[in-house]
């Protein structure tokens, strides 16, 4: 229907085409008949008559004015009667002219050059004779003579007016001619293709009355065609009108939705299959398509909706509508679809993977609070195993005690090995950057593995294959714990054998100025079956999982190992053959770092900085507390202040060994305190200053530097980094960075104690509590900005100490909304959610 409804609109514009085409041809016919007419009437008026009678008169008046003049000069005596005469025929000569140049009738020919050029001498002539015309009789006798001279000068330019003008006009009256004759050559090919038109019209109507005829019998053969599909059909195929009433509902339709053909044709249709709960968007999308607004739904393609069936069940049908035109009319055909059972073996399989999630899950959860359960008390094992080999033992007790370290640090490797899983696959595993040099980490390795090699008669050796490029920027850790697990490996399966590692500058990385290296670690032990070169990689994999293996491990490593690898931008993989040995590769794209970048552990000896006398700025009394007790630790002389007034002050009237500067604080901040001790002319203007703040963005810590700080620390401060920092007061040429810690937390506890940790932390808790109930009991306006600001700055720092980074980024970004003045309801509330969950949030063991 909706073909033919198009050939029946292209005939129908086809025709008006037609009809418009014949209609102009006829105007045009019109048009040129009537413009012939008109020519023919112009050639038979004599218009052309007056324009040549003037143009003669304008030589007659010459003449005579010429001959009055030459009167006028023979006549000695020039009598008033001759002057008369002259001026008489001056006049004429002149109005002719006039009209020459200024008439519309001579417009055309003025455009003309060789009539406009004689025309300009013959009005310059007469203009220049006007005075001597209009003068007194006396004048114009004298000027008789002159006026006659220049007249017969102009003379052949008057005679060439005339001349120009009778061959303008002739040349004008041929074109004329020319212009009638092809109008009516036009107008007879006009009419010639009319008459064509005419005829292929008819030619054209007689082919498509005989080619309607055929299209009418197609047109009821698809008919037939149409309905036997549509009552075959799986799918309910429904077409409604512009109002919703049904026109056609088919055999599907009926068995999906209970409704015969008879109860459905003419009924809305959403009063049969539409849900109560949608009826009223249903009634809104039709009348926003009747107003031509925009659709929802139709040509939209495949939707989910619910439907309903005659006995007022609900159910899920998959729903496709498209509108079409049907004569005049616009209709709608929707295809609907039951997936009532695909829904439910879809929730099904929802369900299932929810399980399979879950259990996941709880493996993964499971894993890591075991791991936590089982270190605690192995650290108290190890701990005091180090205390007991400090103790008077015999020599068969301190065996006993050496047995039991080794046991207990292989257990401890295994449950940091379960740890460093959880944190891979919660994505909290992070990637250090740092300077390191490549030939001690392999020297340190090897030397560290020869033993055990020797034990199980192993040489172990490396080399570089190619140059040599030791310098590279990475993260040192994770690659000696790559490299460690790969060489530990080749010795735990290889016996009486060798063992070697061979580096290799490979291509130019993707990015910067990096290369891929590679490390092969080659032995010549057991090797490795063609079908387990897959699965060797995999978690708790073992070659040989029986109990009398000879080869111990939890089959973690290799697993940790491609982890740490991909998670440094490389991958890891293995060659081998059964009883010949294996190959396993390491790739991983490295940055050059300059050899004057590394910082050699050993010229930095942060365990043996001499005490020092130091002052400590710090206006959070946890943080006071925690730095004062890890510099007791070393033996150092502490010196505390409260805000940045107070440090200057002291630092005024007493020389330290080094200060540090908390940021941001209460009366002064950091970098004006510093500011004031470098320009002051106390006694410790020249002292190292070392920043202490939890913003350890680039920027900042240039500003700090910027403010006359020597070096900077981050919160949270590690023991380590501390004794990093002071270690320029006896080392300034070595430059301090800070010191990236796995675990800021179980540091903090090492290095204060548990119980000084303890009440710490019972102290952070009650704070943070107090000033939630603060928060909750004001309504902040622009006035209290300042002091919300001070009290979020002075929270902020005990979070950073306490590794609730949720909680410190809140308070901060409250802080700077009320310096700037802005709104922080919103924040506020942040806050108070950030604090729920660092309260829930137990101190890390």
């Amino acid at each position: 229907m909706t073909r033919e409804f198009q050939n029946h609109s292209r005939r129908r514009w086809a025709f008006w085409l037609i009809g418009i085409a014949v209609l102009c041809a006829l105007v045009l016919v019109v048009l040129l008949s009537v413009k012939v007419m008109s020519d023919l009437r112009d050639r038979q008026s004599a218009r052309t008559d007056n324009v040549q009678w003037t143009l003669t008169q304008v030589e007659v008046e010459f003449l005579s004015y010429l001959n009055a003049l030459e009167a006028g000069v023979s006549d000695a005596e020039s009598k008033q009667e001759t002057l008369d005469i002259v001026r008489r025929r001056f006049d004429l000569f002149y109005s002719r002219i006039d009209i020459l140049s200024t008439s519309r009738l001579f417009e055309t020919l003025r455009a003309d050059p060789k009539f406009a050029e004689p025309l300009a001498q013959v009005s310059d002539y007469l203009e220049a004779s006007v005075p001597t015309i209009d003068a007194a009789d006396a004048k114009l006798k004298t000027g008789l003579p002159d006026l006659y001279q220049g007249a017969r000068e102009i003379s052949p330019q008057v005679r060439e007016l005339s001349v120009s003008a009778i061959s303008y006009f002739a040349s004008q009256s041929d074109q004329r001619r020319e212009e009638t004759a092809l109008s009516l050559f036009q107008l007879a090919i006009l009419s010639g293709g009319l008459f064509l038109t005419l005829a292929a019209v008819s030619a054209y109507l007689l082919a498509v009355n005989r080619k309607a005829e055929r299209r009418g019998r197609a047109i009821r053969q698809a008919n037939q065609r149409m309905n036997t599909i549509l009552s075959t059909s799986l799918d309910a195929v429904i077409v409604v009108d512009a109002a919703g009433k049904v026109l056609e509902f088919n055999a599907a339709a009926q068995a999906i939705f209970g409704h015969s053909e008879d109860e459905a044709k003419g009924h809305l249709i959403g009063d049969l299959i539409v849900p109560a709960h949608l009826r009223d968007a249903h009634t809104a999308g039709m009348e926003r398509m009747q107003r031509g607004g925009d659709r929802h739904v139709v040509g939209k393609g495949r939707v989910q909706l619910e439907a309903m069936r005659k006995n007022g069940d609900v159910f899920p049908v998959e729903l496709a509508l498209q509108s079409a035109q049907a004569g005049d009319e616009e209709i709608v055909i929707g295809f609907v679809r039951d997936i009532s059972q695909s829904v439910a073996d879809q929730k099904e399989l929802v369900s299932a993977r929810d399980r399979a999630l879950a259990g996941e899950k709880a493996k993964s959860d499971f894993l890591t609070v075991m791991s936590h359960e089982i270190r605690t008390p192995l650290n108290g094992l190890l701990g005091n195993l180090t205390l007991l080999k400090n103790t008077r033992t015999t020599r068969q007790q301190s065996q006993f005690v050496r047995n039991m370290e080794i046991s207990g640090q292989i257990l401890q490797n295994h449950v940091d090995a379960v740890l460093d899983i959880a944190r891979f696959e919660a994505g909290k595993l992070s990637i250090a950057r740092e300077p390191t040099d490549l030939n001690a980490m392999l020297q340190d390795l090897v030397d560290g593995q020869s033993g055990n090699a020797a034990s199980r008669g192993n040489s172990i050796s490396w080399q570089w294959v190619g140059g040599a490029f030791p310098n590279v920027a990475t993260d040192a850790q994770r690659l000696r714990q790559i490299l460690l697990n790969l060489v530990g490996n080749a010795i735990k399966f290889t016996e009486n054998g060798r063992i070697s590692i061979e580096v290799e500058r490979c291509e130019a990385a993707d990015q910067g100025n990096a290369h891929i290296y590679e490390v092969r670690v080659i032995d010549t032990g057991v090797g490795i079956a063609e079908d387990e070169i897959d699965t060797i990689f995999d978690d708790f994999y073992t070659s040989d999982p029986s109990i009398g293996r000879t080869a111990g491990g939890t089959g973690l490593g290799l697993g940790i190992a491609r982890r740490f690898a991909q998670a440094m931008g490389g991958e890891l993989g293995a060659e081998s053959t059964l009883g010949a040995g294996s190959v396993f590769w390491l790739r991983l794209p490295l940055q050059s770092s300059a050899p004057d970048q590394l910082l050699d552990a050993a010229q930095i000896s942060t365990k043996t900085v001499r005490p020092l006398n130091l002052l400590v700025v710090e206006d959070n009394e946890i943080n006071l507390e925690v730095i004062c007790n890890m510099l007791a630790l070393d033996g150092h002389r502490v010196t505390t202040a409260k805000n940045g007034q107070v440090g200057v002050d002291k630092a005024k009237g007493q020389r330290f060994d080094a200060i540090l500067m908390d940021i941001s604080m209460p009366v002064m901040d950091g970098p004006t305190a510093a500011h004031h001790i470098r320009n002051g002319q106390g006694q410790s203007a020249d002292v190292p200053i070392i920043a202490v703040s939890a913003n350890v963005l680039p920027d900042a810590v240039e500003a700090f530097r910027a403010a006359g700080m020597t070096a900077f620390i981050g919160k949270p401060i590690s023991i380590d980094a501390l004794r990093r920092a002071l270690s320029m007061v006896t080392q300034p040429e070595m430059q301090v960075s800070q010191s990236v810690q796995p675990d800021p937390l179980a540091e903090l506890k090492d290095s204060v104690g548990p119980e000084v940790f303890a009440r710490l932390h019972a102290k952070f808790i009650a704070e943070g509590d107090e000033f939630i109930g603060w928060l909750e009991t004001r309504a902040f306006d622009r006035s209290d900005s300042n002091e919300l600001a001070r009290a979020c700055h002075k929270l902020a720092g005990s979070a950073a100490t306490f590794g609730a980074e949720e909680f410190r980024e809140a308070l901060v970004a409250v802080e700077i909304a009320a310096k700037e003045h802005k709104d922080i309801t919103d924040k506020l509330a942040a806050v108070s959610t950030a604090w729920e969950r660092a309260k829930s949030s137990p101190a890390r063991d």
